[in-house]
């Protein structure tokens, strides 16, 4: 079975997939993200549960996750709102905080969910989660290539390229 990994500086927790974006709809998006953002507090989340979409028995992107994290899925119901407006229809799926550590490139081996299930982390990492980012993402061969457009804070303010 071949996997690409993440690298580390690639780590990220994914809010919403929005998909190809031009420059003005940006715009709209920063205010509305910081509408939702003002309107959110900090918070933590414990990554410590192995799992794999679409299925652990077929799994092609392999994370590790907090499948509860009420903040996060706060956040996420309301910025599924804030874009309904901009023509992004709300998400079938509630959002799941996870971190994705590989793409699977191949045809997954059918035991991988055995061993996921039985390699499962003794201890969470606990992440802070205190701003929301809109990035641009290219995948390459040699992996994804991020570039933020525009970061805007929990609680409070915004900045570009932060």
């Amino acid at each position: 079975m071949r996997a690409s990994w993440v690298k580390d500086v690639n780590y990220h927790v994914t809010v919403r997939f929005l998909g190809d974006i031009d420059a003005m709809t940006t715009l709209e998006l920063e205010s509305a993200a910081r509408s939702v953002c003002a309107r959110v507090r900090p918070f933590s989340m414990n990554l410590g549960e192995l799992g794999a979409f679409p299925s652990m028995d077929r799994a092609r992107v392999l994370w590790i996750g907090d499948e509860e994290a009420p903040a996060f899925r706060g956040l996420s119901s309301s910025l599924d709102v804030a874009l309904r407006p901009l023509g992004y229809p709300r998400e079938r799926k509630d959002a799941l905080a996870h971190v994705t550590l590989a793409r699977i490139k191949a045809r997954p081996d059918p035991r991988l969910g055995n061993l996921l299930s039985t390699a499962q982390p003794d201890e969470p990492f606990r992440i802070r989660a205190d701003r929301l980012t809109l990035m641009q993402s290219k995948l390459t061969p040699g992996g994804g290539v991020y570039t933020p457009l525009f970061t805007t804070r929990l609680g409070g303010a915004s900045s570009h390229g932060d």
